[in-house]
């Protein structure tokens, strides 16, 4: 009865570490950053999505030609409204906590105008746009609709060079991250209850149905005020 006790024990220890450590090494395993190389030299063609959980893909582009014709195809994954919006300030990265007035003002605004700007409007929608790429040098995109932004939707484009290997993206939502902790959590924490209720369920079954110290060939324990037992030095009487 200890021994499986102990292999009870151990059984739920051992899936209790192995459910947290997947769910650690699935979050290490995201990827925070989804590039896209182009040609460093002529005319091309970005494509871009808007996807679910408020994120562009590709969120980065490196080598899209300098004082060239660019064209952007703009898809919307989602049942949302978006933009696809590039600053026009090279070199900048907006802050993580920016207003949404600043936002405005760097989409709309006259210090400084922005690039480019698409717009969707969900279900599946494509659009295109054509503009004319600046000099060499590295911009912030991003999506104007209110929130978006802080959720993790933005990235960067840069024209005639790579793109700095510091600028990185990652999603502002809470994602499932959270919610997926605390229903693991709650799962592995309802399965070692069950396995300690049925290890101390089967001991106290186990107690009923020991076998009696008789047949085990010791003498069964006297009753309380009752006479001891004859020792086995005294004599014995026909």
């Amino acid at each position: 009865m200890k021994s499986l006790g102990r292999r009870t024990h151990a059984l739920a220890l051992t899936l209790a570490v192995l459910t947290v450590t997947s769910i650690f090494a699935a979050v290490v395993a995201a990827p925070s950053v989804r590039a896209a190389a182009v040609p460093a030299s002529g005319s091309t063609t970005l494509d871009v999505t808007a996807s679910t959980g408020y994120a562009f893909t590709p969120n980065t582009f490196s080598n899209v030609p300098a004082d060239a014709n660019i064209t952007v195809q703009f898809t919307d994954a989602t049942v949302l409204s978006h933009t696809f919006t590039i600053i026009g300030k090279q070199g900048w990265v907006i802050p993580t906590a920016a207003s949404d007035a600043l936002l405005d003002e760097l989409a709309w605004g006259n210090s400084p105008a922005s690039l480019f700007n698409l717009n969707v409007s969900g279900s599946g929608t494509t659009v295109s746009g054509t503009f004319t790429s600046p000099g060499t040098g590295w911009y912030e995109f991003f999506c104007t609709e209110g929130g978006h932004f802080s959720y993790g939707m933005y990235g960067f484009i840069a024209f005639g060079e790579p793109l700095p290997a510091n600028l990185t993206v990652s999603s502002g939502l809470p994602g499932p991250g959270a919610a997926l902790f605390i229903i693991i959590g709650s799962i592995v924490s309802l399965v070692v209850i069950a396995l300690v209720l049925g290890f101390v369920v089967g001991r106290r079954h186990g107690a009923v149905h020991e076998m009696p110290p008789e047949r085990l060939g010791y003498p069964e324990p006297p009753a309380a005020g009752g006479p001891l037992p004859p020792s086995s030095d005294e004599p014995r009487h026909p």
